[in-house]
């Protein structure tokens, strides 16, 4: 696992590593996992595994085509997945392009010690760090803010941040 790399979290090491083909029931769960949960409510249980379907194939289709060069990874704690991230950098910035967490694990600081690792990344090489985040996502919005993000556009539905190494987090750096 050359291309690994090693975050330190609350829940202990994480592992961020190279996605695989044999992810991919992993991806589809968390993905559905991370779609508002009332959309399941209003389908009929096979409509709904047929949209999600659809959306996952898509969003799959759709990030490869965007973002060739991104690095999607898949987040592991002790060799299990708990989540992913796609992150691309095209040279003037690092995108977040998507990121998500199993949900029982959730607002325990996983979330922020990965953003704090792609933020030292992005303020050693001198870097904004962008992503878009629905506005109606207020835990994700939450978390961005407090980590120094601002609003630099709004289309509906979503909110794009960017972080500078200007950007003032309103929470303190953990200390070593």
């Amino acid at each position: 696992m050359d291309d690994a790399i090693a975050i330190p979290s609350p829940l202990g090491a994480l592992t961020l590593r190279p996605e695989r083909a044999d992810d991919e029931a992993f991806r589809y769960r968390l993905f559905c996992d991370s779609r508002q949960p009332e959309f399941k409510i209003l389908l009929a249980p096979d409509v709904y595994e047929q949209v999600m379907r659809h959306q996952f194939h898509a969003q799959t289709a759709s990030y490869r085509h965007e973002f060739p060069q991104a690095r999607f990874d898949i987040i592991e704690h002790v060799s299990r997945p708990i989540g992913r991230i796609v992150v691309d950098r095209p040279g003037n910035m690092v995108h977040i392009v998507d990121q998500a967490i199993i949900p029982e694990l959730r607002g325990g600081g996983i979330g922020t010690a990965i953003m704090r690792s792609i933020m030292a990344d992005a303020r050693a090489k001198g870097l904004p760090v962008r992503l878009k985040v629905a506005s109606s996502n207020d835990p994700s919005m939450r978390l961005y803010v407090r980590l120094g993000f601002v609003p630099i556009h709004s289309v509906p539905l979503y909110i794009e941040l960017e972080w500078t190494s200007a950007s003032t987090p309103t929470e303190p750096a953990p200390s070593c």
